[in-house]
């Protein structure tokens, strides 16, 4: 009932116990019978909490089943008991509700039974339908016995349950008494997996692998290939004042950067340090310009909203901070007393009007310090941040909606500019913040309005993909490179937070289908298959071919928590698996932690500086939410097997690959006991191998498939062979791929087609079999070479072989 789920919104503050994981080798013996639950016996037991909204008394005498109390309700008026465990309820395990009910005088009373994960119903059913009779008795006691199954709830974790009064007349009191979970748990069912590394290929874009910010620390521990100078604050960032506006996130507050040296900005700004940072590690950067027309008007700290100017509010920054020295009494958040937003502030409180030619005027800066696209500067730029919410986060500023007109507009605007500029950056746009801003405008909200009617019906997204594909059909310019969208889990507890707690966990790895899965119903407000990348990808083919898909915002959890590091993994490899083209997670993992690890699987997979990347290709598993198989195809060859067990016990798995893997395979693991690391090898049986994954953990198996490629077949083995440069054409990275025959002196160098050398890769001894270098299209000096046509040249004494390699430009032209 749209009743119960408004009453129960209120109720979703989870405390955050880690859940406990097991490990059990392959070969020990079967689970033991589960210890009941109890809920109630005299009083609430096992954390349980009482969140019941009906007239009740839990430590009623009179009418008792065993011990010295019970529980009576008023049955009348849709109300209903309601007991909440913030650890939750496995029901695979603990698969049957038993409770004692008893019909006061009256008998008979229809009452529902919910039961409820993340604030939201999963499952429910007519408690007469478990009391032996199928009624509940006047007078008496009668045990129910409900198998969770048979409500439609076997093996999902809950977190709640209710037993509500399903009519809005007074049934009369109805008791309850020894109410627990019971249940003896299955063993594990057996998982299989099949891989076969002919089918399914994808290119995998190591762009995937990205970040926001990040501190010179986080940046030390991993290559991070791609990072985000992005977010709410960005959006009036003053290159030239190094100050930018902190919106609603901070009292609409302009807050000069830290700088040594404010007297020589614009150089030196934190921008110019961000772009720097990053090409010191190597990683390219997708920097944020701004559309929104607004920009601090100085470096002095400004507020939108005076309190002395606009009236009372309901917070200022010194009642918030519990008034330090450096607060600012005078600056409220907006708010008046009542709750209302104040309006008619005057945006000059705090900045002035600009338009393209100041972005235009910041990448002139930036080029002259760094370089173009091309040269080594930045390479991509993001078209503002989440314009659908500027009306609420900016809106000291830009009070009225965003529309399609206004959005397509200043898109237009700024990206011609922006492409004018630097006609080898990519632009991505237009990074709006979630699941209602994908269809609708800020105009309309979250539901179909006037402004979508008067598009031709179409949603927002899928509109401004046409208007891209028909500015380029006019003028043969594709002004956006990227369709960028943001996207953060809905379901309770899942993203931003640190929540470890058992219901918690296993809802936040089930969200990661939100992603693929169009059976998938969002356990959140949205109620419905989310499909993001297929769905997005199918508004691309359909409105505009060939636009690349970024994901410049997402998050699973906390960096700490064991489901968040999993989550993370699969994640990525569901990226790469559903071709997304870029994606920086918010934010950059703190050094050391277990997201960090996550991302450590995919950028420095052996500890030796190997990436995940060639081709995904197609992996198979029996049970996904038991166990999520991925699978890749690198360019040197190997065939990497990752499986992430979801489960809370150990979970035995075998995996088959077509065409079969040579007998040693190197394992690596996470789990909630070990860091990330190599493992152990294993001999598999020539046509795949068995392993016993611990509970949740996440495991990279790397082998090398029995049949090679034809390509490398085919050639004679008496001389270095040149494999491929994959992929080729190419717009970041190539692989070198060659086979030495013996051990000895080999030179390795990229040429122009005037014979000229551009890059020196290799110099020195190598062992004979296969090898791999990555060219990753700049000169000796560290400048991105221009597109076109270059050659790998390998040596060895007396003979040499080489191969055609072509790059193209930064967006992909």
């Amino acid at each position: 009932m749209s009743f119960l789920v408004s009453v129960l919104r209120t109720r979703r503050d989870l405390v955050r116990p880690l859940v406990a994981a097991v490990f059990v080798l392959l070969g020990a013996g079967g689970p033991a019978a589960a210890t009941p639950l109890v809920v109630y016996d005299d009083a609430l037991r096992n954390e349980f909490q009482d969140w019941s909204w009906a007239t009740h008394d839990l430590a009623q005498t009179a009418v008792v089943h065993a011990g010295s109390h019970a529980i009576s309700m008023q049955a009348r008026n849709w109300e209903g008991l309601y007991f909440h465990r913030d650890a939750g309820v496995e029901t695979a395990t603990l698969d049957t509700l038993t409770c004692w009910v008893h019909g006061g005088s009256a008998g008979g009373q229809t009452i529902r039974i919910v039961l409820m994960a993340g604030g939201g119903e999963i499952a429910g059913g007519d408690l007469r339908a478990f009391v032996s009779g199928g009624m509940i008795p006047a007078g008496s006691w009668a045990q129910a016995v409900v198998p969770l199954e048979e409500l439609g709830a076997g093996g999902a974790i809950i977190d709640g349950l209710i037993f509500q009064a399903f009519a809005a007349e007074d049934q009369g009191t109805i008791y309850f008494d020894d109410l627990s979970f019971d249940g003896t748990p299955a063993p594990p069912a057996p998982v299989t997996v099949q891989v076969d590394p002919n089918l399914d290929r994808r290119p995998i874009d190591p762009l995937i692998y990205g970040i926001s910010f990040g501190s010179t620390q986080e940046l030390a521990e991993l290559p991070y290939p791609i990072r985000r100078w992005g977010g709410n604050a960005v959006t009036r960032y003053s290159w030239e004042l190094d100050t930018s506006n902190r919106a609603s996130d901070w009292f609409f507050m302009n807050i000069p950067n830290d700088n040594a040296h404010p007297e020589d900005l614009p150089d030196g700004s934190a921008s110019d340090v961000f772009v720097q940072e990053s090409r010191d590690v190597g990683a390219d950067v997708l920097l944020t310009v701004p559309l929104i027309g607004w920009t601090p008007r100085d470096r002095s700290k400004r507020w939108g909203f005076s309190v002395q100017k606009y009236g009372p509010q309901e917070l200022d920054e010194c009642r918030a901070t519990g008034n330090p020295p450096w607060c600012t009494a005078d600056a409220g958040n907006g708010v008046a007393p009542g709750g209302q937003w104040i309006t008619g502030n005057d945006p000059a409180d705090t900045s002035v009007p600009i338009g393209p030619t100041y972005v235009r005027d910041w990448m002139l800066h930036l080029q002259a310090t760094f370089g173009a696209a091309d040269a080594g500067g930045v390479r991509f730029y993001a078209l503002d941040n989440e314009p659908m919410l500027w009306s609420s986060t900016h809106r000291d500023v830009h009070p009225d909606p965003v529309g399609y007109d206004e959005l397509w507009n200043r898109t237009r605007d700024y990206a011609e500019t922006i492409r004018a500029t630097d006609p080898a950056a990519a632009i991505g746009g237009p990074a709006v913040w979630g699941w209602c801003a994908y269809f609708h405008s800020a105009v309309d909200g979250c539901t179909p309005g006037g402004d979508q009617a008067s598009h031709g019906g179409l949603g927002l997204l899928e509109w401004y993909l046409a208007q891209i594909e028909a500015y380029r059909q006019t003028h043969g310019v594709r002004l956006v490179d990227y369709l960028d969208v943001h996207y953060y889990p809905q379901a309770a507890g899942v993203a931003l937070d640190d929540d470890e707690s058992a219901a918690v966990a296993a809802r936040r790895l089930r969200s990661v289908k939100s992603l693929y899965d169009p059976n998938y119903v969002d356990e959140s407000w949205i109620g419905q298959p989310v499909e993001l990348i297929p769905r997005l990808r199918r508004w691309i083919d359909e409105r505009c071919p060939g636009t690349l898909l970024a994901v410049t915002e997402y998050n699973w959890g906390g960096d700490d928590g064991i489901s968040s590091a999993l989550a993370q993994a699969e994640v990525l490899a569901v990226f790469g698996r559903e071709g997304v083209d870029l994606a920086t997670r918010w934010v950059a993992p703190t050094a050391g932690s277990r997201v960090a690890d996550a991302f450590r699987m995919f950028l420095d997979y052996d500890g030796a500086g190997s990436r995940v990347e060639g081709e995904s290709v197609r992996a198979l598993s029996s049970d996904v939410d038991a166990v999520g198989a991925y699978s890749v195809r690198t360019p040197g060859g190997d065939l990497l097997v990752f499986l992430f067990n979801k489960a809370t016990t150990a979970t035995e798995v075998t995996v088959s690959v077509t065409g079969g893997l040579e007998s040693d395979l190197d394992v690596y693991r996470l789990d909630e006991t070990h860091p990330y690391g190599f493992l152990e090898t294993v001999v598999g049986d020539g046509t795949g191998f068995v392993l016993a994954l611990p509970a949740r953990s996440a495991t990279l198996v790397q082998g090398t498939p029995a049949v090679s490629d034809t390509a490398e077949s085919d050639l004679p083995a008496t001389r270095p062979l040149l494999v491929q440069a994959r992929p080729s054409p190419f717009v970041h990275e190539t692989d070198i791929v060659y086979r030495l025959r013996e051990a000895g002196a080999v030179h390795v160098t990229v040429h122009d087609l005037a014979g000229r050398q551009v890059r020196d890769l290799w110099d020195d001894e190598q062992r004979p079999g296969r090898h791999q270098l990555r060219w990753d299209g700049r000169d000796g000096d560290g400048r991105s070479v221009p597109a076109g046509m270059y050659f790998v040249r390998v040596a060895t004494p007396g003979e040499s072989a080489s191969a055609q390699v072509l790059r193209l430009g930064a967006t992909g032209r």
